[in-house]
């Protein structure tokens, strides 16, 4: 009787690894591409609003694609003024 070899081994792992592995690698760093992404323009957001840019300028950065000619858009309500905090 003949048992399994280590050249069968090797290619049975190989396979395994091809069939299951290869995809979820693909998978994972998509979904960790789009949450990087995410967090970024977060960022991008809470600095925009830290330095004072109004609403529609926040959507307009956020919505503009690179190359593409900036739009007027009109449906988002204008800012309200922030009341700083008082230092005294």
């Amino acid at each position: 009787m003949h048992g399994i070899g280590p050249g069968e081994v090797i290619i049975a792992l190989s396979g395994t690894f091809f069939l299951f592995g290869w995809p979820m690698i693909w998978i994972v760093a998509y979904y960790g591409y789009q949450s990087v992404k995410a967090w970024q323009e977060t960022k991008l957001k809470r600095d925009m609003v830290a330095r004072g840019y109004t609403v529609q300028e926040i959507v307009q950065v956020v919505a503009a694609k690179k190359g593409s000619r900036p739009e007027n858009i009109t449906d988002v309500p204008p800012a309200k003024p922030i009341k700083q905090p008082a230092y005294g």
